[in-house]
């Protein structure tokens, strides 16, 4: 089955110091079909002469820069977002994030990538790609800008297959930047006009998109709704850090934006600081920039005596950032709406408690023990954290036999519904 897989978020990874969990997914669909897979694969990316296609040994290359660069796997021990952080917690006063490289270092990340990928013209994707060929896009750039997708008119033969995660910019606008409905909008008008096939992660997504997609009056697409495996660390035993054992933290994972309701739990923190004193639990709060997110990460610096109490962090290493959740009182996860909520599976694998916000993606995918709380329940989530805090109200380790579902159990599947969508009919 010939594969033609749109490679253009990770060719952009360098401009990220750490990838955010759509660069995890995209990360691990080409590990698998340029790397496990023995599928026919080339990489398709947007240059100065159009959409060109690209083979697989150079593809290997740039992942492997890509991955370096990123440092995903380095050791707790040797990732100094984790090491500084681990002091705060210890008791160095001060809310602490990672900015962003300037720039010239970002400049520097990207040519470092195309050196090791080599410079070359590849071929032009509508003459090189073989009859039938499946296009897969999971990482969704292409998606919102359609000048990218036009070369499908010429070849009516390739088979789209699209991956959308969530609409949730059109669901609830207010909680996004203009720029992503907009981009939205027209991710969901291209899968309506060109796709030949769908997937999604949960049933939730699957019936916000396919609520999108009847309103412009396309007619049912094959969808595979299938739920994201978590990474394979976490499904090694927990491992928190023995410096940390005296410690009671609880952490939020995720992009630092509105619709995450991050700032529930700054004014959650100050009621128990009122009540708790210099007993106050630490909060973590890990997570990359979102829209509006200096505006809260800003409040949060200015929390006064809740400062000591409060650490900012983004860039941890996967292996650090298990080792993180492996040792909190609990995940919080009070998001307003999710299209899946990694984290709270996560968590639960190397059995963290979770309390999270009772919305359906959560009621879905989370283990059976999870504690919901409305997400504007101030009262209710400051009850759930104290019970947490104390011992008192804690569910204890949960099992380690959540969240088993594996990448190679996935893509099993994946390949299956490819090859049904192969073997459908070219599209008009």
């Amino acid at each position: 089955m010939p594969i033609a897989y749109d490679a253009t978020r990770l060719f952009l990874g360098p401009l990220s110091l750490t990838p955010r969990g759509i660069d995890r997914v995209d990360l691990a669909y080409m590990r698998h079909f340029f790397q496990d897979s023995d599928e026919d694969c080339c990489a398709l990316l947007p240059t100065a002469w159009g959409i060109r296609s690209f083979p697989r040994e150079r593809v290997l290359r740039g992942l492997a820069r890509l991955e370096e660069l990123w440092a995903e796997n380095r050791r707790p021990d040797e990732d100094e977002v984790w090491v500084r952080l681990k002091q705060r917690l210890q008791g160095e006063a001060g809310v602490m994030h990672r900015r962003r490289g300037n720039a010239f270092a970002l400049a520097a990340r990207m040519t470092s990538l195309l050196k090791a990928t080599g410079i070359g013209f590849g071929d032009d994707v509508v003459t090189s790609l073989k009859p039938g060929t499946v296009y897969i896009n999971v990482g969704q750039i292409g998606l919102a800008f359609p000048i990218l997708l036009r070369w499908l008119d010429r070849r009516r033969d390739v088979r789209p297959l699209f991956m959308l995660h969530d609409v949730i910019p059109l669901e609830t606008p207010e909680y996004v930047a203009a720029s992503a409905v907009k981009g939205h909008a027209a991710m969901v008008d291209q899968t309506a006009r060109r796709a030949a096939g769908l997937i999604v992660t949960t049933g939730t997504a699957q019936t916000a998109i396919e609520a999108e997609l009847t309103r412009r009056g396309a007619p049912a697409l094959p969808t595979l709704t299938l739920p994201l495996p978590i990474p394979a660390i976490f499904r090694e035993p927990a491992d928190p850090d023995p410096a940390l054992a005296g410690v009671p933290y609880f952490v939020v994972c995720g992009a630092i934006e509105p619709r995450k309701n991050h700032l529930l739990l700054l004014e959650v923190w100050k009621r128990l600081h009122r009540r708790l004193g210099a007993a106050t639990p630490h909060l973590v709060i890990a997570g990359a920039m979102g829209w509006q997110g200096r505006h809260i990460a800003d409040r949060l610096r200015r929390s006064g005596e809740l400062a000591p109490y409060l650490h900012l962090v983004n860039g941890l290493s996967t292996p650090a950032l298990k080792r993180l959740i492996s040792g909190a009182s609990a995940l919080l996860m009070p998001s307003f709406i999710e299209g899946f909520g990694l984290p709270v599976v996560e968590a639960a694998a190397v059995g963290t408690p979770v309390v999270a916000s009772d919305i359906p993606a959560h009621r879905e995918v989370a283990h059976p023990a999870t504690v919901f709380v409305d997400p504007i329940d101030g009262p209710g989530w400051e009850a759930a954290v104290l019970r947490l805090a104390d011992g008192s109200g804690a569910p204890g380790r949960l099992s380690a036999d959540f969240a088993t579902f594996t990448w190679g159990e996935y893509f099993a599947t994946l390949s299956t519904f490819c090859r049904t969508i192969e073997a459908g009919s070219c599209r008009s």
